[in-house]
């Protein structure tokens, strides 16, 4: 299993019996759904969606040092590596928003990826009404890429959501 740790935090790989700490650290937020299908979860699908990850060595839990608790996840898509980019997907619950733990654990993957694993570059996607990822991508050093029109939709609204595509490279990063 692979492990990185911050001051804050342990970012490991997922284990199959992580169900519940997920569960109770974010899998139950309702405003997740806001921005992700699925969300929140009952206990027999965040077992499911807990075991196809503990398959996935580019799938991280989120631990808090000290208490142990399952704080998100961050998830690196890698479908072609010879072309060395990667794409980042992550879920920080919301009782834990507003820590600076997201920026904590993203840049600490994003590290390791372009450092350790060689990529080029990292992309990322938001809905654009989801402010608070945009800030965190643009202070970790990504750039916007471009818009994809009305590719999400607001579950709580039903309304259609713009799509925003970033990116970093590895020259870019830390600067």
């Amino acid at each position: 299993m692979n492990k990185l740790t911050t001051n804050r935090l342990t970012i490991r790989n997922f284990l199959s019996d992580d169900t519940e700490k997920c569960l109770e650290g974010w899998g139950r937020d309702a405003g997740l759904g806001k921005y992700i299908i699925g969300y929140p979860m009952d206990y027999s699908s965040m077992d499911n969606f807990v075991c196809a990850l503990a398959e996935n060595k580019n799938a991280w839990v989120i631990e808090e040092n000290g208490s142990g608790k399952c704080i998100g996840y961050i998830i690196m898509d890698i479908p072609y590596e010879m072309l060395e980019i990667a794409e980042i997907g992550y879920v920080i619950g919301e009782k834990y928003h507003h820590k600076g733990y997201a920026f904590e654990a993203v840049n600490k993957i994003i590290e390791y990826y372009l450092n350790d694993k060689n990529m080029y570059m990292i992309e990322a996607k938001y809905n654009s009404d989801n402010e608070p990822s945009g800030r965190l991508l643009e202070k970790l050093g990504f750039r916007k890429d471009g818009i994809l029109r009305e590719r999400r939709i607001d579950m709580m609204t039903g309304n259609r959501k713009d799509l925003v595509i970033c990116s970093i490279k590895k020259p870019e990063f830390g600067k």
